[in-house]
């Protein structure tokens, strides 16, 4: 598998990390700042393999955590380990005085063969993902 760096990104919401977080993993609120998501529901506990089934231009979809760690970020990926196609948003969240920085990373997985699909994927996730920790950050601050 190659890896595929599609965004890294981070910004400043004016937020105590407690409070971003419950808004960042409030998973029915997610219409209101990631892009392109109409719907999203909860499968499974919480945790790592827990399934985040949303719709997006009216086709149903999967996320699954990868990672869960509360607080402090979380990672979750469409598709498995053993696709030939995988992508991974990666979310950190780090105390910055009284407010929090977050961070994104989206990565595709590919496996070599696939080397020139995955970066045409990378870069239509780049742009259309380029905006999401604005509207996650207008979002968490007219939530507060």
């Amino acid at each position: 598998m190659q890896t595929l760096a599609a965004l890294d990104d981070e910004i400043v919401v004016h937020l105590p990390v407690r409070r971003v977080w419950e808004l960042l993993t409030d998973w029915s609120a997610a219409p209101a700042w990631l892009p392109g998501i109409e719907e999203m529901h909860v499968n499974g506990p919480s945790g790592p393999g827990q399934e985040l089934a949303y719709s997006s231009g009216g086709h149903a979809r999967r996320y699954t955590l990868a990672t869960l760690d509360a607080e402090h970020g979380l990672t979750m990926v469409s598709g498995s380990a053993d696709d030939e196609v995988r992508v991974e948003y990666g979310y950190l969240l780090v105390p910055d005085g009284a407010w929090t920085r977050v961070s994104l990373r989206v990565a595709v997985r590919v496996h070599e063969t696939l080397a020139e699909e995955g970066l045409g994927l990378a870069t239509a996730l780049a742009d259309a993902e380029a905006g999401q920790l604005e509207s996650l950050r207008d979002y968490a601050e007219r939530a507060s």
